[in-house]
């Protein structure tokens, strides 16, 4: 049996896996499709995360820096896996790069994509310069650390945040039916953080219901309302337009609340987008003939293992957003437990 493991994935879970892997004193490849590590809070630049409100630098740059310069494992940036044959404990993989290595087991954090909101025509994105995405805010936070209109440059009157963007949407079919899990609590957080440095500017959230699991309820749910004054409206979107009368957008919606329609004038609407498999994910299921759910094509695991990190093929095993949607600190402790289970397939003697 081959004593190395292939690391496919640079993101959260990819880079906990590696790191474990390598203090475990176990060879590791850890490939990666684009040029840096990190997965999305780096490629994006995340602003803030949650549930601890810390920086992505605070949460992922140490396990950047422990695998870079970890000897057992070695990083291959702008590489893909293209091709796996052998058997369990024997892969034979080839790599873009031309490189082809034997492994005995390999772990699978392909990560996720967002939604692409053009999909929503009726929302206004791409079509009107105030239609964000929370992806953009935290990037206006994170990189220029100011709030403004990308149409003139100028401190907005009034925000809204529109949940479930691409998600909890049986319009756009069954691939989109799944909860983001992670939309409720940051937008809490961002509209938190608009209403602490600019308590004139009004926040508004429209909800079909908050989902704010867990410890997440309280500061990411309460405390907005409560303490900064966020406005929680219970409503569905049915088109968001412009108006050149006074240069404003108009969120046109239901309120199922009071049960009427309501047009409501804005100047910055956020797009809170949902959570779909990455591209990746879907070429290495076929390369690796890794089972999918039917419906939204993110990685399952095995139906007869209790552990949601072994898939169904024996060596492989799977971690983070490649499975579905999941916070990332839930995506780092994966990586370590595929990492573990990894090991223990090889039957890796540990040091101490």
């Amino acid at each position: 049996m081959a004593k190395s493991v292939l690391v496919i994935g640079g993101g959260p879970a990819g880079l906990a896996a590696a790191r474990a892997l390598g203090k475990l004193g176990v060879s590791t490849i850890l490939v990666e499709k684009d040029g840096q590590l990190g997965g999305n809070p780096i490629k994006n630049h995340y602003h803030t995360l949650i549930p601890r409100k810390l920086k992505p630098s605070q949460v992922i740059g140490p396990y950047i820096k422990e695998v870079e310069q970890n000897p057992n494992v070695k990083v291959l940036l702008n590489t893909e896996i293209t091709a796996c044959e052998g058997e369990p404990g024997e892969y034979r993989v080839t790599l873009s790069n031309g490189e082809k290595h034997e492994v005995g087991a390999i772990v699978v954090a392909t990560g996720f994509e967002h939604f692409d909101p053009r999909r929503k025509g009726e929302l206004g994105y791409g079509l009107y310069p105030d239609v964000i995405t929370n992806l953009e805010l935290e990037r206006m936070f994170s990189q220029e650390g100011k709030l403004y209109r990308p149409s003139n440059g100028q401190l907005p009157k009034r925000v809204a945040f529109v949940f479930c963007v691409g998600s909890r949407d049986r319009q756009l079919g069954v691939t989109n039916v799944h909860c983001c899990r992670y939309g409720c609590a940051l937008s809490g957080l961002q509209a938190s953080e608009i209403r602490e440095h600019y308590p004139d500017v009004d926040v508004f959230c429209y909800y079909m219901d908050v989902r704010t699991y867990g410890t997440w309820e309280y500061p990411f749910y309460w405390a907005p309302q409560e303490q900064y004054g966020v406005r929680y409206v219970r409503g569905r979107i049915a088109e968001i337009t412009y108006s050149p009368a006074d240069g404003r957008l108009r969120v046109k919606h239901e309120d199922t609340i009071v049960q009427r329609p309501s047009e409501v004038p804005m100047d910055l609407v956020v797009l809170v987008l949902g959570m779909e498999p990455s591209p990746g994910t879907k070429k290495v299921a076929k390369i690796l003939g890794l089972a999918q759910d039917p419906d939204s094509q993110f990685l399952i695991p095995s139906e007869e293992s209790g552990s949601n990190i072994i898939s169904n093929k024996p060596g492989i095993f799977i971690a983070g957003a490649c499975k579905g949607p999941i916070d990332i600190e839930s995506s780092l402790s994966e990586g370590e437990a595929a990492a573990a289970e990894a090991a223990a397939f090889l039957g890796a003697k540990v040091a101490v």
